[in-house]
């Protein structure tokens, strides 16, 4: 029996505990921070199997070391969304208003299946398997691991993420920026209000809310190249209480994001130097608060390689397709800022629906098949980097 005939049979006899496990999830979604259940379950299953775990002490999340002195590994994330799920879909959340809209589940299903499998294989040096609290919280749980130092000593670290455009069966993978930034903005404009009978006498709030919703972003865009992507967009506006008032405070949220990692740095600058130059032309004052957290993700070119390389083999030469980046931010960043590492995309096509959204329905063979393409691509990585 070849090591790949060994790896697909572990990874048969695994996979119907990780798709009920990934139905237990399911069922028991929990916000950011609060995963204790999920943590519990995903324990469990652990248990059940045989693999040793550690938890993190007093918070949520776990991880998984196969072997001695991990220098590879693998994330996967827990927590849910905020959303209500259709009652009809089977499983379906028993927790009212939260649903794993994004594919958590099946990524901590594949990450068990991936430790049960490498636990029983005898390998050459270790494997960290993380399941990470908070990714889709703000400045997210990867920040906390990397702090912690458990992707200290690593050489590589990849992740999977649930891709509704692809076809099931399919990797999406690119070298280079494959998600963007996800900065967070509020602006305060403040006046001292009036009647809107006299603009002219006082400041008009509402007036430079829409000329800062309006050019803010062309004003942006204009002082860095051309070339590199970038996004500003508004989510909230709030001021005022009657249409005759012009109000005394106007706050306004909004998101930058951009794929390149150099301009990233200068964007609270230039985003403030802008709305300098927007509201010089009224006597309104301003106080902008702008978070950074989360950079781009810049897939390592030779992890990209390697790992391609052991999905292919084990899986096929045609699994493996080129895939776009996205202006979603991922906070899978924090952890390349001290490993090398890549995000791929997993297949979930046909199922219908997109992330983040009650349409979202999970295609459950994306689990057997992600567990295989993630042993594979861990032992090639373990193999060669």
């Amino acid at each position: 029996m070849t090591d790949l005939e060994r790896v697909a049979g572990l990874a048969g006899e695994i996979t119907p505990l990780a798709v009920e496990l990934r139905r237990q999830l399911h069922r028991n979604p929990e916000a950011a921070h609060e995963e204790h259940q999920t943590t519990a379950l995903i324990a469990a299953a652990l248990d059940e199997a045989g693999v040793g775990y550690q938890l993190r002490s007093r918070r949520t999340g776990l991880w998984v070391d196969v072997g001695e002195r991990p220098s590879i590994g693998f994330r996967a994330d827990l927590d849910a969304l905020p959303i209500t799920e259709p009652e009809d879909n089977d499983p379906v959340s028993q927790n009212p208003g939260w649903m794993h809209a994004c594919g958590h589940d099946a990524h901590s299903a594949i990450a068990f299946g991936i430790a049960s499998v490498l636990d029983r294989l005898d390998l050459t040096s270790g494997v960290r398997i993380l399941f990470q609290p908070a990714e889709e919280s703000f400045p997210g749980g990867a920040a906390e691991l990397v702090e912690e130092g458990l992707v200290d000593g690593l050489k590589g670290l990849i992740a999977f993420h649930i891709d509704p455009t692809l076809p099931t069966g399919r990797i999406g993978s690119r070298p280079g920026p494959i998600t963007a930034s996800a900065d967070k903005f509020t602006l305060v404009v403040e006046g001292p209000g009036g009647h809107t009978a006299r603009p002219h006498r006082t400041v008009d709030l509402i007036a430079d809310a829409a000329r800062v919703v309006h050019e803010l972003p062309g004003c942006v865009r204009r002082t860095i190249d051309a070339r590199s992507p970038l996004t500003i967009a508004f989510g909230s506006i709030h001021g005022g209480e009657a249409g005759n008032v012009i109000p005394t405070r106007v706050e306004i949220e909004g998101t930058v994001r951009t794929l390149d990692g150099a301009l990233w740095g200068l964007l609270p600058g230039l985003v403030d130097k802008a709305l300098g130059s927007l509201l010089a032309v009224s006597d309104a004052s301003y106080t902008l608060s702008y978070s950074q957290a989360i950079p781009p993700v810049v897939n390592d070119a030779g992890v990209v390689e390697v790992a391609t390389s052991g999905i292919t083999g084990m899986l096929g030469p045609d699994v493996v397709v080129p895939t776009e980046p996205s202006m979603g931010g991922e906070d899978f960043s924090n952890y390349l800022s001290r490993v090398p590492g890549a995000l791929f995309r997993l297949g979930n096509g046909g199922s219908g629906g997109d992330l983040h959204s009650p349409s979202f329905q999970l295609d459950e063979a994306v689990i057997g098949f992600g567990i295989q393409a993630g042993v594979a691509a861990l032992l090639s990585i373990q193999s060669r980097l």
